[in-house]
This record gives C-alpha cells, structure tokens and sequence, in this order.
C-alpha cells in the first residue's frame, strides 16, 4: 500500500472538502434554477390563462360566448402540448384547437392550489394552471385550465444542469490544482530539512542551516541541540576512555616491572596474566570508543589527510629500515565516521605492514556508490591462506618473536564491522599481505575540485 504522506492527506482532505462543497452548491443552483423555470412557466401559463378570462363574456342567454382566443400559435396546433379549457360542471364550454376532440381532467380546484400535474391526450406530461372563476349573469361558475409541457421545464433544467457540471468540475478542477501547488510550496521546508538531514547523515555537513521559516526554525534549533549533545557526549566518553587508559596503564606498569623481578615460578605466571590484562584493557577501550563514534549523525573524515599523517609518521618511526610508504588515488575520498576511528584502522594495518615488508607498503583507495575500498599492501612474506582467519581471532600471533599484543588486526576488523563494514586479507600484488577494507563513504565537500587520482608525495 502506498505510504501516506502529509503532503497526500492535505491534497485529499482539500480535494474531499472541495468536491464535497462544489456538489452542495451546485445541486442548491439547480434546485434554485428549477424553482425559477417553474415560477416563469407558471407565470406564463396565467398570462394565457388571464388572457382567457379576460376574452370571456356570458350572453343573454346565460351562455359563455368568447370575444377573441388566446394568439399563441401553439394553442391551435394538434397536440401540441399547450392546452386550454374552460369547464361549467362536467361540460366542456370552450377547448383549444389543439384539445379537439379530447379533454383535460384537473382536480378539484381551488383558489390556493392552482398548479397541478396532468396528462395530456398523447400521455405527455402537462403542468396546468387550474382557476375558478365566476363571471356576472352566468347561472354557474366556469374553471378554466391552461396547460403547457412539462417537458420544457425538465429541458432547461437538464441543460442547465449539464453546463452547471462542467462548470464546476473545471473549478473543483482548478482549485485542486491551487490546492496541490500551494501544499507542495507550503511543504517546502519539510523537503528542505529532510535533504538538510540527508547531508548530515552522509557526513556532507554537520549541522541543518539556520534559514527555515519561523514555523519551522524551532524544531530546526532543537535538532541542531541534539547534534551538539551528541558530540558532547562523544567527546566527553573519549575523555573519560583516555582517563581510564591513563589510570590503568601506570598500575600495570609497576605491576610487570615488580613480576619481572621475580625469580620464582610465579614471576612469568604473573607477567603472562599483566599482558593478558593490558591486551583486554586495550581491546574492550578501543571497542568503547568506537562504539561511541559510530552513528554519529555529521561524523566524516577525509582519508587522505588521515593517511597524509599516518605516512608521516611511519616514516619517521621505520626511517632506520628506509621503507618505500606509498600514498596515492585518495582524493575526494571521505569516510562517514570518525576521524580517529579511521586513523586507528588505518595505523594499525600501515604499521602491520611495516613491520613485516622488505621494502615497500602502498595504501590505496577506490570508492563504488556509497562504499569506500581502502586497500593496504606489503611485499612481505604474506600470509598463508589457512592462516588468515586465524590472525584475525583477539590476541593470536603467527611470530611470537614480533613486538605487538596481537590485537591490531582484530581491532581492525571489530572496528570495520561496527561501521557495517569488514576487512578481508588477500594476496598482494607487491607480493605480501594486502588488506582490504570496505568502510561507507560520505559526499565530498562542495567545491573540492574533481575526482582526480593523484599520488601523493612521499614524506612530508
């Protein structure tokens, strides 16, 4: 079913009122219009039927005698529709040419109810004017009858009726177009705040613009609150994880310093248990404040400043080995996260990497729609397929001999997966270990320039 919308309930509620309203007022203008014919019909029909009245004498005789006839000429055509009668009991006096031989047969008439539904000699409808009137030296009273069909009367109000429709379907018309046009401009800014909202959620800005109509700036201003309380928060929970950091790593110090004095058997025990206790501090800070980070709504970092750095430093920290670090096809790459989230995915594999290539680690990126590939290569000794996944477990290392807590790679990937992302560890093309991660992507800034693959320069 079609999702309903405010946008599709106002058009309908308009539409609703408005139909509603224009058949109202139209089946009023018909009721009114047919009133009106009626009244004019009526009226004509005692024009003729005073008229009659008017060209009656009675004679010495008593008898009615009629000085001149109605002049229509609609009178004098056979079954013509229009009819006139005079009556003195149940005789006929006088009848139109258009009667002959036939006759007319009103109700009882009376001086209040003069109009009355008859049916004419060929079964046509007739609407009569039924009169009493009683005329000097006549021995009775006469009633007189004129009629006419009652057909002109329904044809003008069909027709009138038919144009009546059309008028009005093309004003209902009309005003629900007004209506569409003035729900979708009035919803304007609900579309602009939800493509404003759409931005921040990709990372393209990091808060709504403060340009909405003033039925709307508060709602605005509250959503902007919360986009800060959301980065209070964050920053707050990195303070306190980097506190707590602080505040164990001392005691744990002393705490292997004092066991590696120990001679006794206890003493490598109670080192193996301090290292364990650091790797498990490390991992669950380094998964708090991630978690903290992720979904943050404006959170967005450029991979190639954050990889500008990292090279920099890997640089300075390997220079002894004189390790070739290649950067390059980064620009206009933008992560929709942390900046130190990415940074600490990103360190960890380029450290990874330098630690076992001979001579050589490249970082590389690549974005397809809304997913960023940022691959990782060494031309070390690699890893053994069997053994990729295993690496990948908290805390297992394949050389014991190399310094690490055999926790980056699975920091890494935990780090990837709570962005919905993963890490995948292949065969490089430098001959070592290449590793892959698929991180969402966010819209590049307005006016960053095209997407042009530029290697970036080795060093600073």
């Amino acid at each position: 079913m079609r999702r309903r919308t405010l946008t599709l309930r106002l058009i309908a509620a308009s539409a609703i009122w408005i139909v509603g309203t224009l058949c109202a007022a139209g089946l009023l203008l018909l009721l009114l219009f047919q009133d009106h014919i009626e009244r004019r019909f009526d009226a004509a029909l005692a024009d003729h039927l005073q008229e009659l009245a008017a060209a009656s004498e009675v004679g010495q005789d008593g008898t009615l005698q009629l000085s001149w006839q109605p002049f229509d000429p609609r009178f004098n055509r056979p079954q013509s529709g229009w009819y006139w009668q005079i009556e003195q009991g149940d005789a006929i006096v006088e009848r139109s040419q258009s009667l002959w031989p036939e006759r007319l047969r009103p109700g009882p008439a009376s001086a209040d109810e003069r109009i009355q539904e008859l049916t004419g000699p060929a079964g046509e409808r007739l609407r009569a004017v039924v009169t009493p009137i009683t005329l000097p030296g006549a021995p009775g009273g006469f009633v007189y009858t004129i009629a006419g069909p009652a057909v002109d009367v329904h044809q003008d109000v069909r027709e009138f009726g038919t144009k009546l429709a059309l008028t009005l379907a093309v004003l209902a018309l009309g005003l629900v177009g007004a209506v569409v046009a003035q729900v979708h401009y009035g919803l304007l800014p609900l579309k602009r705040m939800r493509l404003a909202l759409a931005h921040v959620r990709s990372g393209a800005a990091t808060r709504l613009p403060e340009t909405f109509p003033g039925e709307v700036q508060p709602l605005v201003h509250e959503l902007n609150a919360l986009l800060d309380h959301n980065a209070d928060l964050l920053e707050r929970a990195r303070t306190q994880t980097g506190n707590l950091a602080h505040a164990l790593k001392n005691p744990l110090t002393v705490i292997r310093s004092e066991a590696g004095a120990i001679a006794a058997p206890h003493g490598p025990v109670l080192r193996e248990q301090v290292d364990l206790m650091g790797r498990q501090i490390e991992w669950h800070l380094a998964r708090a404040r991630a978690a903290g980070a992720h979904g943050v709504l404006g959170a967005r970092a450029a991979v190639a400043d954050v990889a500008k750095d990292l090279q920099f430093s890997l640089e300075r920290l390997y220079h002894e080995r004189a390790l070739e670090i290649e950067v390059r096809e980064l620009n206009r790459l933008v992560f929709q996260g942390d900046a130190q989230d990415l940074e600490e995915m990103l360190g960890n594999l380029m450290d990874n990497a330098c630690k076992w290539a001979s001579s050589r680690v490249r970082l590389s990126g690549t974005r397809s729609g809304a997913r960023l590939r940022l691959a990782v290569e060494d031309d070390g000794p690699g890893i053994a397929e069997h053994d990729r996944e295993r690496v990948l477990q908290r805390g297992r290392r394949l050389d014991e001999t190399t310094a690490g807590a055999g926790l980056g790679l699975a920091i890494v990937r935990d780090l990837a997966e709570l962005y919905r992302g993963s890490l995948e560890l292949t065969r490089s093309s430098l001959g070592g270990l290449c590793a892959t991660l698929d991180l969402p992507a966010a819209a590049p800034t307005a006016g960053s320039g095209p997407a042009i693959d530029v290697p970036l320069p080795v060093g600073r």
